[in-house]
């Protein structure tokens, strides 16, 4: 990024992952998310504060996204600083739909981590089991958890695709129908019969 963008958008997310651990996680309760309207007006406007808000927001979800998905934290890294730069670069293209942010953020890196993935993975996991950690002090997984992980890893990519916006990600149907771009109803039959998958995977184990 150059020129005017680059001094709006001075962030870089190079050692992102070191310091996730003390950062506020994206939308905690109790962190009261700015008034839509006039916010949707500023991120469009390129505004630097409304920019910073979103990027401290939303930040933590994006990257943990592309770690799911790539699984190698520097490459996360990497991914979701390039969602930012896109979303900056294009930030006329969001439009209030009645969603926040997230879902607009999260539709941008779908198709990033997708190049990332083709780029550098002749086969790649559909889902990292490190982005079951929760944090904390004892970075270990519980065997429960890494059977989860396993299993919904093993899935079909659009079962584990939607397991993962919607469950670990935490986007809602609707946020998750944008990002996927597909309509509410196809995502919630499409998380039925992933679900279905998964509870089939784990009464094997």
């Amino acid at each position: 990024m150059t020129g005017a963008a680059a001094a709006a958008f001075p962030w870089r997310v190079r050692g992102f992952a070191a310091a996730l651990q003390q950062r506020v996680p994206a939308n905690e309760p109790g962190t009261p998310a700015p008034a839509q309207g006039g916010f949707i007006r500023a991120i469009r406007e390129r505004d630097p504060d409304a920019w910073h808000d979103l990027f401290d927001r939303e930040m933590p979800a994006i990257y943990r996204y592309a770690l799911s998905r790539l699984g190698d934290a520097a490459r996360a890294e990497d991914a979701a600083s390039e969602v930012f730069e896109q979303a900056f670069r294009n930030a006329e293209s969001f439009h209030d739909r009645g969603l926040p942010p997230r879902a607009w953020l999260f539709g941008i890196a779908r198709h990033v981590v997708g190049s990332h993935r083709r780029a550098w993975f002749r086969r790649p996991p559909q889902l990292a089991i490190e982005v079951f950690d929760g944090g904390g002090e004892d970075h270990g997984l519980s065997p429960d958890r890494l059977d989860l992980a396993r299993a919904i890893a093993e899935l079909e990519p659009a079962h584990c695709e939607v397991i993962s916006l919607r469950f670990i990600h935490g986007l809602s149907l609707q946020e998750a129908a944008e990002v996927i771009g597909a309509s509410t109803d196809a995502v919630k039959g499409r998380q039925a019969r992933a679900l279905a998958a998964l509870r089939e995977r784990l009464s094997e184990r």
